[in-house]
């Protein structure tokens, strides 16, 4: 395979990885893909997209099943509560790279996702946009971590955070923590303080680990 197939075929992984995690957002039970109807919706042939799911089973996103195509599968409560778990070694060590590695560019990048949250209105007003925001932010640490093994751990695992049935910032009620918490990380990289930076980022995981655990012995 030479350079150029393989960065065709890194792309259609690319489209198909994000095309299933928008779908994950509408779904509470798994249901069947077909590889040739995500063929036709990206414009492109069966062979990478079936390269693409392969991938992607190694990640619990698909379950393949030879000869009836694939099954979307949402995250588990007890899967989240494991990632989050992991989310918190990832985000300390990534903050911490970020304040060693991040330009005052990328600092006002960071600062500019949660702009429109810091009125008086707060982010419970704009939900939607302020999860989106939430995701963004945390895509973003994690490639100023300058760490290419890092940034391929968060691409395969990232959707546990996304899923429809664990908006855990609107469901947990934590929109104004949450942004406090980011505000917090972003200046302590804005100081070039990368003990800081993990201390905060390690503990705004916890915070939500611990208040989405709560939340299920409540429920």
């Amino acid at each position: 395979m030479d350079r150029i197939e393989k960065k065709a075929n890194q792309s259609v992984y690319d489209e198909v990885n994000a095309l299933l995690n928008d779908m994950l957002k509408d779904i509470t039970e798994p249901i069947r893909v077909r590889e040739e109807d995500l063929a036709n919706q990206l414009g492109v042939s069966r062979t990478p997209v079936r390269e693409a799911l392969i991938r992607l089973e190694s990640t619990g996103l698909v379950s393949l099943r030879p000869g009836r195509g694939a099954l979307l599968i949402p995250t588990t409560d007890d899967e989240y509560v494991e990632w989050l778990r992991l989310r918190e070694t990832l985000e300390g060590f990534a903050a911490s790279e970020a304040a060693l590695n991040s330009s005052q560019r990328d600092v006002e990048r960071l600062r500019a996702l949660f702009e429109p949250f810091l009125g008086d209105e707060g982010p419970e007003s704009a939900a939607d946009a302020y999860a989106q925001a939430n995701v963004i932010f945390h895509k973003e640490i994690m490639a100023l971590a300058n760490n290419r093994l890092l940034e391929r751990v968060w691409a395969a695992f990232g959707h546990r955070q996304t899923t429809y049935r664990r908006q855990t910032i609107k469901r947990l009620r934590r929109s104004s923590d949450s942004l406090r918490e980011h505000m917090a990380i972003i200046d302590a990289i804005a100081l070039r303080d990368a003990e800081l930076a993990e201390k905060l980022a390690r503990a705004h995981v916890r915070a939500l680990h611990t208040a989405f655990v709560r939340a299920l012995a409540d429920s």
